[in-house]
């Protein structure tokens, strides 16, 4: 099932997952929301602005998505705990230990941009998607389309754009041991976070998913 999926349920676990999914929504669409107003007026003094004004609720937005382990692993979703962990853990990663930590690296650079365009379009497609079902309302056509279709542009360059700023930061901290424990994440990525498993995983979701509406 896709991160985060619903189990068929009524009372207070739907009650919950709906409120938790709306709340979702909303934080990653106003950091969608200012991305691309950043980017339609693009200066280095906008990206670096962007930085101060898009990390904090980056940051706050995706510490929210920890709940989703628990979801998982309690059995309120259907979501596989090992993927859901995986994702979660690789984000947190990155808003922590790479966003916010070295703010020289990424306030500047464009790939944080491009990151946050990725991760905020896909996230708001996919918990509206799941707002909308919890509230018992029929899903869009077009939003259906687009939680199953579009993570195939989306995902290659939220991944990208992690490792790349992952990388930049081993050029600057003077930390072997952290140095060595990026080295081993970034050498993780294409097995663990890329196509090898994830891709693979949703595609098999957008064949199933989209036949039946088909």
């Amino acid at each position: 099932m896709p991160p985060n999926s619903p189990r068929p349920q009524s009372g207070p676990g739907q009650t919950y997952l709906m409120i938790y999914n709306t709340i979702c929504a909303f934080l990653w669409l106003r950091i969608l929301v200012l991305v691309i107003s950043t980017l339609l007026s693009p200066t280095d003094k906008d990206i670096s602005e962007a930085y101060i004004n898009l990390e904090p609720w980056t940051r706050g937005a995706q510490t929210l998505a920890v709940a989703e382990i628990l979801h998982a692993a309690t059995g309120i979703t259907r979501s596989p705990v090992f993927t859901t962990f995986t994702q979660v853990f690789a984000r947190s990663v990155q808003v922590w230990a790479v966003n916010y930590a070295f703010p020289e690296v990424t306030a500047p650079s464009p790939a944080y941009l491009a990151m946050l365009l990725a991760w905020s379009t896909a996230d708001v497609i996919r918990y509206l998607y799941f707002a909308i079902m919890l509230a018992g309302y029929p899903i869009p056509r077009f939003l259906k389309w687009s939680r199953y279709s579009l993570f195939t542009v989306l995902y290659p360059i939220g991944i990208s754009s992690e490792w790349w700023l992952m990388y930049k930061v081993t050029s600057v901290t003077t930390s072997w041991a952290l140095i060595g424990l990026f080295y081993f994440f970034l050498g993780l990525y294409l097995p663990a976070k890329g196509s090898v498993m994830m891709y693979k995983y949703m595609l098999r979701q957008r064949q199933k998913v989209l036949s039946q509406t088909s």
